[in-house]
């Protein structure tokens, strides 16, 4: 995911779910239960489903930061 992202040319923040404690309840408030998920404004993006990345990140235009 990290490397689809930059090599896309899209920022990202990357969190730990397994180190940080905030980050894996930010997970589950998501509704998700497993990783990688990936957050383009309001769209929740589970598993690394290149299509829906990219048409999340275009209709977003580039305006808005990703993060995995």
């Amino acid at each position: 995911m990290k490397e689809f992202l930059s090599r896309e040319g899209h920022a990202f923040e990357a969190k730990n779910v397994e180190e940080d404690d905030n980050a894996y309840d930010e997970l589950l408030a998501l509704g998700a239960r497993s990783v990688p998920v990936t957050v383009v404004d309001d769209q929740v993006i589970t598993g690394f489903d290149q299509t829906k990345l990219r048409a999340a990140l275009a209709a977003a235009a580039g305006g808005s930061q990703s993060r995995h």
